[in-house]
């Protein structure tokens, strides 16, 4: 009895502890920002920097920084920054602490974020003089846009500094204002900053102990700030022939951050103005963390040796996204929808509901009748037919609306213990698959998601096969592009333009605007043809390279244009 009891006890307090801790990481923001940006530095491993203007000279300093920031309460957070920075050259010294009060509101998948000072101390010596930071006016705000794949985030900012030098000798007023945008998906993240910025001297310069020159001067200054994580895959061949894999690939993670400045400054000597004339100056920095390195799975399938898909095959194999067991892959038969679903998860990172992780085998390929269907450009690869097509589950349709997902956070636990109070069966989300469906995990979570959203009122269909519309459809509405496209009927380039269905329209569309489609070589797309392995295989990895590669070039170098 007093097992029993005792055993009851800490049931009851580990499902309390599992939906605390479910309910405080959703009360949590969705980024932590960095707010060490907020001064318009870049930091690596352990190094920070930033450039300093009060001198009416750009001045690069060095040193740490260090933050904290506190849970969430009643839609706030609070965060604190302290700054320990350097130029021994100039002998300078700075050292600063600021706390920052942000204010979440969310509304769907849209989050705004507002940024006020709370406290601040500042001081800084040039030499013998002191600089005091008297005033500091401070006001940002971030928009950032949850899609199912990628995190979008856009922003700006105003802040005023005002100095006080050598106790009210003179007084600096340092005054900035900036635009930010970026994102943040599973193959890495960027932000852009862009600052505009002036600095004004009014007062009294020390000549020597007994003379004081009054002297006013300005300057003007831009910055560019690049923040870059990405996490890539190469090849590592093996050099001995008696191995048991002649190679595999390794993930690598790597962080990039950039600053680069220009302006106009004073010409000035001993701190007073030498002539009338503006000095031209511009510089930049970067730090760069150690690449993280990892080792995928290899794959051992003996039918895609030589295949002309292999090598997707094989990365999208170490990133389990393929989960099939055995020695052949099968690269001409359909990909269904749960191994798509499971696939989806797998590359785009996605949580699994709560208490289910791990790899689990999706529905096989056997026993499903086929035909002689092709990719383009490729002859007698089979697919799939005899299944009547669906269309997938959109806004405004029957079943369950896509937008309104129900979190796994509120799932209750589905088993007890001898002894104890029966807890409530979960209800599934699809009348087609079980909850005791090793493979449900997965599509309860694009489905949470809002990338799959099923093939009609309560079904997932996990054992239907793909077609490209329906595909591209999947990607685009992951990366949450739809709105690319022109309002009203939209064209495509493809030969088979008019055998595009209506609601996939827009889909092919943007896939064709980033370049994740483009056809074969007379122009055709087919988009109602059975997606085979291979081809998913393919689709996926060109998925993945849009997302670390063109995605980048878009928020980086084309804004700041970088070589």
């Amino acid at each position: 009895m007093v097992q029993n009891r005792l055993g009851g006890k800490f049931y009851w307090l580990t499902f309390w502890g599992i939906f605390l801790t479910i309910y405080l990481v959703q009360a949590l923001p969705a980024a932590a920002a960095d707010f060490y940006r907020y001064q318009g530095g870049i930091k690596g491993e352990k190094e920070y920097a930033e450039v300093l203007y009060l001198t009416g000279e750009p001045v690069l300093l060095q040193g740490t920084v260090q933050e904290t920031t506190g849970p969430a309460r009643d839609g706030k957070t609070t965060s604190r920054v302290t700054f320990t920075l350097e130029n021994k050259e100039k002998a300078i010294k700075l050292n600063r602490s600021f706390s920052f009060i942000t204010e979440i509101e969310k509304n769907g998948r849209q989050e705004v974020n507002t940024t006020r000072l709370e406290r601040f101390s500042e001081t800084i010596t040039i030499g013998q003089d002191r600089y005091a930071l008297q005033d500091f006016q401070f006001s940002r705000s971030e928009l950032l846009d949850h899609q199912p794949a990628v995190v979008y985030q856009s922003g700006n900012w105003t802040a005023r500094k005002v100095y006080s030098v050598n106790n009210d000798l003179a007084k600096i007023t340092v005054e900035t204002w900036g635009h930010t945008v970026g994102y943040r998906h599973a193959w890495g993240s960027t932000e852009t900053s862009q600052e505009e910025g002036t600095v004004f001297f009014s007062g009294k310069v020390a000549i020597d102990k007994e003379t004081f020159i009054s002297t006013t001067w300005s300057s003007s200054f831009h910055q560019d700030l690049s923040y870059h994580r990405s996490r890539y895959l190469e090849y590592q061949a093996n050099e001995p022939l008696a191995i048991s894999f002649p190679g595999g690939y390794v993930e690598n993670t790597r962080t990039t951050e950039t600053l680069h400045y220009r302006g106009n400054f004073p010409d000035l000597e001993n701190g007073l103005l030498a002539s009338s004339r503006w000095l031209k100056k511009e510089g930049s920095y970067e730090l760069k963390s150690l690449p993280g390195k990892k080792w995928l799975r290899v794959a051992y399938l003996a039918d895609i040796r030589g295949h002309w898909a292999e090598a997707d095959i094989r990365q999208l194999y170490g990133l389990g996204a393929l989960g099939e067991e055995g020695d052949y892959f099968r690269p001409a038969l359909p990909f269904f929808r749960g191994q798509f679903a499971r696939a989806l998860v797998a590359v785009l990172d996605l949580p699994l509901p709560a208490g289910q992780s791990g790899w689990s085998p999706l529905p096989g390929t056997g026993g499903l009748p086929s035909t002689s269907r092709g990719f383009p450009g490729q002859a007698g690869l089979p697919g799939q037919i005899g299944s009547p097509f669906a269309r997938p589950n959109f806004p405004g349709q029957a079943g369950q609306p896509y937008g309104q997902p129900v979190w796994s956070g509120q799932s209750p636990l589905t088993y007890n213990r001898p002894g104890q109070p029966a807890l409530p069966q979960e209800k599934p989300l699809f009348a087609d698959v079980g909850t005791t469906d090793p493979a449900y995990k997965y599509y309860q979570a694009v489905y949470e998601a809002g990338v799959m959203t099923g093939t009609g009122p309560g079904l997932f269909g996990p054992t239907e096969p793909l077609t490209r519309a329906e595909v591209l459809v999947i990607l685009v509405r992951a990366l949450g592009l739809e709105g690319l496209a022109p309002a009203g009927y939209v064209r495509t380039p493809f030969q088979d333009d008019w055998d595009i269905p209506a609601w996939a329209r827009t889909a092919v569309y943007v896939a064709n605007k980033i370049g994740l489609i483009q056809g074969d070589e007379y122009g055709f797309l087919k988009p109602n043809e059975t997606l085979t392995r291979a081809e998913a295989a393919v689709l996926l990895n060109r998925f993945i390279h849009y997302l670390q590669e063109e995605m980048t070039a878009d928020y980086r170098e084309r804004v700041l244009n970088f070589n």
